[in-house]
C-alpha cells in the first residue's frame, strides 16, 4: 500500500514538472509573428533616420500579425493583436541595414519612446498599420510585441531613429516633407474658438490632485478648439486640432484657484511638468479630443497650444497634480 502511494505521489509530482516545463516554454517562446496576406496599406508616412519611408515603399514587404500582452502602470493587462511591417524592414526599405541596437520612435504629439537591444530587430517589433482590426487615426503603432509594458508601444508614429550605439545618431540631412505642404511656424498665436454650444463630449475621467473629474464636475465650462503646428526633434512639421477646457478653468472648477506648478501624468506612468507662464494661460487646454478623436483607453491630453515643440503636449494623461 506504501509503495502504491509513493508511485502515485512521484507520478503527480512528475506530471506537475511537466506542466510547469510547458508554461515556462510558453513563456519563453514569447509571441510569434504570423505573415498576413491581402491586407490592403493605408496611405502612411514616417521618417527613418531622415527619409522617408511611406506605403509605396512597402508595397514589396509582407505584412505580420504578432498577438502581444502587456500591462500598464495601474497593473492592467491586456492582449492586442497588431498587424503591419517588420521593423527591420522598415529600416531596410529607408537603406538601414546594420546591426541597430538602440531605436527612438516619436508620435505626431511630440511623445517618444526608446528601444534598446534585441527588441530594435526583433520579429515581433512591428511599424503596425491596425490594432485589434482597427486602422490608425493619423499615424501608425510602434508596437514592440515582445514587450510586456504597455509604456513601450507608441500611438501616432511619425518618427523613427535607429543607431548601432545605444545614442541618438547624428542625421546631417532634413527630413523630407510632403510634396505640396504648406505646413509652416509663422510666430503667431493659434486662433481660439470658442465651440461651447457646438461639442458635446463623450463620458470622460481623469484625476486631478487625486480626485475624479468627470463631465458633470466641468459642466458649464465653456469649450474651446485650438489648430496648431509643431515641429517635432527631427524637424518635422505636423498639424493638429485639440477641442476641450482652459487648464485654469478646470483648476478652479476643483477649487483650485492658483497653482505656482502643474505636473501631469501618463497612463504609463511618464510624467511632466508645466511652465508656470503656461499655467494660467487661454492657450493651454485639457483635451477630450484631438483631431475629433478621444483619448486612447479613455485618456486626455494637455496641450499648451501656444507652444510650438510637439515635446511640450503631453498625451495619455490620467492625472492632474497642481501645487
Amino acid at each position: 500500500m506504501k509503495k502504491t502511494i509513493s508511485l502515485v505521489l512521484a507520478l503527480m509530482l512528475i506530471l506537475s514538472f511537466a506542466a510547469c516545463g510547458n508554461k515556462a516554454a510558453d513563456e519563453a517562446s514569447g509571441p510569434v509573428a504570423q505573415e498576413v496576406k491581402g491586407v490592403t496599406i493605408p496611405a502612411f508616412s514616417v521618417t527613418v533616420n531622415g527619409v522617408k519611408v511611406d506605403g509605396a515603399a512597402m508595397a514589396a514587404y509582407p505584412m505580420y500579425s504578432v498577438q502581444a500582452t502587456s500591462t500598464n502602470s495601474a497593473g492592467t493587462e491586456s492582449t492586442t493583436t497588431y498587424v503591419g511591417f517588420k521593423m527591420k524592414d522598415i529600416l531596410a526599405a529607408a537603406g538601414l541595414t546594420e546591426a541597430y541596437v538602440w531605436l527612438e520612435a516619436t508620435a505626431d504629439d511630440g511623445y517618444a519612446i526608446t528601444l534598446t537591444g534585441d527588441k530594435v530587430l526583433s520579429d515581433t517589433t512591428l511599424l503596425a498599420m491596425t490594432r485589434d482590426g482597427e486602422p490608425f487615426a493619423s499615424s501608425p503603432w510602434m508596437a514592440p510585441c515582445s514587450s510586456a509594458t504597455s509604456g513601450d508601444y507608441l500611438k501616432g508614429c511619425v518618427s523613427i531613429l535607429v543607431n548601432t550605439t545605444q545614442s541618438a545618431p547624428e542625421i546631417s540631412a532634413a527630413p523630407e516633407t510632403e510634396e505640396g505642404s504648406e505646413l509652416a511656424l509663422t510666430g503667431e498665436l493659434p486662433e481660439i474658438q470658442d465651440r461651447t454650444d457646438k461639442v458635446e463630449f463623450a463620458p470622460f475621467s481623469f484625476l486631478v490632485n487625486g480626485t475624479a473629474v468627470t463631465n458633470d464636475t466641468l459642466k458649464g465650462l465653456s469649450i474651446y478648439k485650438i489648430t496648431v503646428v509643431v515641429e517635432d526633434k527631427s524637424g518635422a512639421l505636423s498639424e493638429s486640432t485639440y477641442t476641450g477646457y482652459k487648464l485654469s478653468d478646470v483648476l478652479k472648477a476643483c477649487g483650485i484657484s492658483s497653482a505656482a506648478s502643474v505636473t501631469v501624468k501618463a497612463n504609463d506612468g511618464y510624467e511632466s511638468e508645466l511652465a508656470a507662464e503656461l499655467i494660467d494661460s487661454e492657450y493651454t487646454l485639457v483635451a477630450i479630443e484631438k483631431d475629433k478623436e478621444v483619448g486612447e483607453d479613455g485618456t486626455i491630453w494637455v496641450a499648451p497650444c501656444s507652444e510650438t515643440s510637439a515635446k511640450s503636449f503631453c498625451k495619455l494623461v490620467v492625472e492632474i497634480t497642481a501645487k
